[in-house]
């Protein structure tokens, strides 16, 4: 049973990534690479669609297409809206941001995209399940349980990949921005005269010292993110944004940088 609900699982995972992927792009009229792994795959749809299954295949079977749409809405937008929490008090990153539609509720959640989840719902109980659902259970036991465990080590390989990923450029971009700060310590220091305060040299230069402190910045950004390996910056450039971390500003600029320079090395 538990082999079989991680088969079922990962094809809605892998599933809900290209059905997110393709309506991002179409609404954004560009390319929208979507999910919190590094693969092809988004577990939340595939949490979604096992939960949904499960308890109309089992729990609630005298269902009809208005309680499953109405039911997959609700409990869809309660899914997204505690794991857009969750991730964002983890990681203080988030990967969607529904703040521009209507009836968005902090951004985690909104009416259209919970209406979309709703007949998302209809759609796997009545068109993917009657087909996927024999093929699952006419898999032999044996090669299921191989399979469950291969898929069960994809996931967790790419899971602590990401999540390395993510930390590591938390702590890089920390350590990056205390650099500024000695850096531009030690700038400032050569201003000041120990019995008079700041010298007159300071306000010759006034004009000068951002234009130092913003080429510091950059040519530190760019030799950070020459550093970074194709995984690393595809895993970043997913994460829409950073907030509630005293690093915020700086973390999403390096990311702003990143997404910049993965354009440019396509349209090249």
């Amino acid at each position: 049973m538990i082999c079989r609900c991680m088969v079922h699982f990962s094809i809605f995972s892998v599933i809900g990534y290209f059905y997110e992927s393709l309506a991002m792009t179409i609404w954004a009229g560009k390319w929208d690479n979507r999910g919190f792994l590094y693969g092809p795959a988004i577990p939340i749809y595939g949490a979604g669609a096992l939960l949904g299954t499960i308890l109309f295949e089992y729990f609630y079977t005298d269902y009809t297409p208005m309680s499953v749409f109405l039911i997959s809405m609700f409990v869809s937008a309660l899914m997204e809206y505690v794991v857009h929490y969750v991730l964002e008090q983890i990681f203080h990153a988030y990967w969607w941001d529904y703040s521009k539609a209507p009836l968005n509720i902090n951004g985690r959640i909104c009416l259209p995209a919970s209406i979309g989840f709703g007949i998302a719902g209809l759609i796997i109980i009545y068109v993917f399940n009657p087909i996927l659902l024999p093929v699952i259970q006419g898999i032999d036991q044996t090669v299921c349980e191989l399979l469950a465990l291969l898929l069960c080590a994809l996931f967790a390989a790419d899971t602590t990949v990401t999540v390395c990923v993510i930390s590591s450029f938390i702590r890089r971009v920390e350590r990056f921005d205390n650099s500024i700060n000695e850096h531009m310590d030690s700038f400032f220091s050569n201003f000041l005269d120990e019995s008079k305060g700041i010298n007159n040299k300071f306000y010759s230069a006034v004009d000068k010292i951002e234009d130092r402190r913003k080429r510091f910045i950059d040519s530190r950004i760019e030799r950070a993110i020459d550093s970074m390996d194709d995984v690393y910056k595809g895993i970043l450039s997913r994460i829409k944004g950073f907030r509630g971390n005293m690093h915020s500003v700086r973390l999403n600029e390096v990311l702003s940088k990143v997404r910049n320079r993965i354009k440019r090395k396509k349209d090249e």
